[in-house]
């Protein structure tokens, strides 16, 4: 029997109540958000960050409104529903944004930077959302012939399709991401999630197999000597332990220092044992260190 947590690949009925309320409701709303504001801000640099945050925004959605409440303990579920959500709010933020487009009045700026004053209509949103045929030749129709440009010249064709590809990507990612909260420790007599602890900062682990196999033997009385604080700006591990009544688990990665372009101190990050069961006694000799 393996010593490592498995999701038992149940989850609740909730939780696609709660995936269409996120698509009726808020999807919705993040979409207009996300479209208003990459139209407003012609600056692609900026956008790309707006394209970030959008992608997070899906995210955080999926996985704390979906998967946690809807209590997904199913990986293969929560994928489907983390890109199914991915795509309808990549569907909404087209509605909004083609419809932007189609309804611009007064333009301002120079020939370097400019806008274009918008709004949607209402009963143009709903016929953009019910006909994805016309939605799909009005992007067709945008993509021949622009609607911004970099330094005077507008941006069109395969390089326009190649900027949406990339958004498309992004959005994708952050959607995906969110799946992971599926695979964290449930437990499944209390209909509850782990309560999740991240411990101080410990010392690098020099040699992670064989800290893997101690570890996995349960050999905690020699590695208790060698677990010490460590300092989150130099070479470091990270234990994160996760408890609910008289069980226990932990992951365990390593964080290597590197110096970045910026001179900014960044990490890589390796993870060396993920969802470990331990026992009461383990548990409590890791918080006393910490």
């Amino acid at each position: 029997m393996s010593n490592y947590y498995k999701p038992s690949g149940k989850f609740s009925p909730l939780a696609f109540l709660y995936f269409v309320l996120a698509c009726v409701i808020v999807f919705p709303i993040l979409s207009a958000i996300y479209a208003y504001a990459t139209w407003y801000i012609p600056l692609i640099y900026i956008n790309v960050l707006i394209t970030i945050g959008f992608g997070f925004g899906i995210c955080f959605i999926v996985s704390y409104l979906i998967i946690n409440l809807g209590k997904v303990r199913s990986y293969g579920l929560a994928i489907l529903l983390a890109i199914l959500s991915g795509l309808v709010a990549y569907y909404l933020q087209w509605v909004v944004w083609s419809d932007l487009a189609i309804n611009g009045t007064e333009s301002y700026g120079n020939k370097q930077i400019g806008i274009v004053v918008s709004n949607v209509q209402f009963e143009q949103l709903l016929y953009l959302l019910s006909h994805p045929s016309a939605l799909l030749d009005l992007i067709k129709l945008i993509n021949e012939n622009g609607t911004w440009g970099i330094k005077g010249n507008t941006i069109s064709g395969g390089f326009l399709t190649a900027i949406w590809v990339a958004e498309f990507a992004i959005i994708m990612f952050f959607s995906v991401l969110s799946a992971k909260r599926a695979r964290l420790p449930f437990d499944e007599q209390i209909q509850e999630w782990f309560k999740e602890e991240n411990l101080p900062i410990f010392s690098f682990i020099e040699n992670e197999a064989d800290f893997k196999k101690k570890v996995e033997q349960g050999d905690w009385e020699q590695l208790s000597e060698t677990i010490q604080r460590g300092d989150e700006g130099e070479n470091h591990s990270t234990f994160t332990v996760y408890a609910s009544g008289s069980e226990y688990y932990l992951s365990v990665s390593n964080a290597k220092r590197k110096e970045s372009k910026k001179d900014k101190i960044e990490f890589d990050i390796h993870k060396i044992i993920e969802y470990l069961h331990i026992d009461k006694t383990v548990y409590d000799m890791l918080r006393a260190k910490a």
